[in-house]
C-alpha cells in the first residue's frame, strides 16, 4: 500500500538545451575516447573518464526532474553532486528578486541560495509560486 502524504505532488522539469547539451557532449567524449583506444592510444583511458561520468550525468539529467514539490517539504536535483531537501516548517518566506534563483528566508533570519538555472524557463514562475504557496500554508498551521 502506497503513503499518501509522501507522493510528489508537482515536478518541475529541466531545460531542454542542458540536456541535450551535456548529451551531446559526453557522446563525443565517448566517441573520442573509443577511437583513441581502438588505435591503441593512452590518451583514450585519459578522455573514457570525463566521457563516462558526463555520460553518467546526462543519464541522471534524463531521469530526474529538477525539482520536486511534496506536501511538507521540496527537493532540488540539480546534479549528482547537489541534491538537497527543503522542509516548509524551517523556512518563513521564499525571496524573489533575482529571475535565476531564489533565497529561501528561514525562521531564524537565514538566507539560503537556490540556483534556478538548470530549471526550464516556463516552469520557474509556477515553482515560485508553488513554493510561496506551500510556504504560506505552513506559516498558518504553526503553533510556535
Amino acid at each position: 500500500m502506497k503513503n499518501e502524504k509522501e507522493e510528489p505532488k508537482e515536478y518541475f522539469e529541466r531545460s531542454i538545451v542542458l540536456v541535450i547539451f551535456i548529451s551531446a557532449a559526453a557522446l563525443a567524449l565517448d566517441w573520442l575516447s573509443i577511437k583513441l583506444l581502438m588505435d591503441v592510444n593512452p590518451w583514450g583511458t585519459a578522455t573514457a573518464i570525463p566521457g563516462l561520468m558526463l555520460t553518467l550525468q546526462a543519464l541522471w539529467f534524463i531521469v530526474h526532474p529538477y525539482a520536486i514539490v511534496y506536501d511538507n517539504r521540496f527537493e532540488i536535483k540539480q546534479s549528482l553532486i547537489y541534491n538537497k531537501q527543503f522542509y516548509y516548517l524551517d523556512a518563513r518566506a521564499v525571496d524573489q528578486s533575482k529571475p535565476q534563483a531564489i533565497q529561501l528566508v528561514y525562521n531564524d533570519g537565514d538566507l539560503e541560495h537556490i540556483p534556478l538555472q538548470g530549471m526550464r524557463a516556463s516552469h520557474r514562475p509556477m515553482f515560485k509560486q508553488a513554493l510561496q504557496t506551500k510556504i504560506d500554508a505552513s506559516l498558518k498551521h504553526r503553533d510556535f
